[in-house]
């Protein structure tokens, strides 16, 4: 498996640039245009780091899979974290959100409208462990967990701080 992953994302980009840069050599193209030769290592670049380190737009797209709301415009994302999804597509997120009190009422509305159940102890992820590390001297103040038939976990824990909410989205 390992092998597959080296010669994907390592072999085939170099590959692919070495051939442009002979093709470019070869018939005697301007020495400037060689640069060319390394946008395929850029465009794999690109889609590893984006794979590793994903943008906001992937965790407003959590916010709204987890509320069943859209990311309100106020929202602010302070700390994110994921987990690298497996061969089946699953992963973990958690991240903090920084909402306005008007936002904090309708989400929690919204989430015992939706099935949420108010639990006394939060689920454990390392993802949720990242950001709670973060959060220095905030505790929670409610927690809602749902159990979601499509073997999703869902947790939203609001903080006391009365504008902190962490979002945590496990799949397996």
């Amino acid at each position: 498996m390992f092998l597959i992953v080296i010669i994907l994302f390592i072999v085939i980009p170099i590959g692919i640039s070495y051939l442009i840069y002979n093709l470019i050599k070869k018939r005697g193209i301007n020495k400037r245009y060689r640069i060319l030769s390394i946008l395929p290592i850029l465009i794999f670049g690109y889609f590893i780091y984006e794979a590793i380190y994903p943008n906001s737009d992937f965790y407003k797209n959590d916010f709204k899979e987890v509320t069943q709301m859209e990311f309100p415009k106020s929202g602010k994302i302070i700390y994110k974290t994921a987990s690298f999804p497996d061969n089946f597509g699953d992963y973990t997120s958690s991240f903090l959100v920084e909402l306005d009190n008007d936002n904090i009422v309708k989400l929690q509305e919204k989430l015992l409208k939706n099935g949420f159940k108010k639990k006394e102890n939060k689920m454990i992820s390392k993802e949720l462990e990242y950001i709670e590390s973060r959060t220095k001297d905030k505790k929670y103040v409610d927690v809602y967990v749902k159990d979601n038939e499509n073997d999703k976990l869902f947790s939203v824990g609001f903080l006391k701080d009365k504008k902190s909410v962490i979002i945590t989205r496990v799949s397996w």
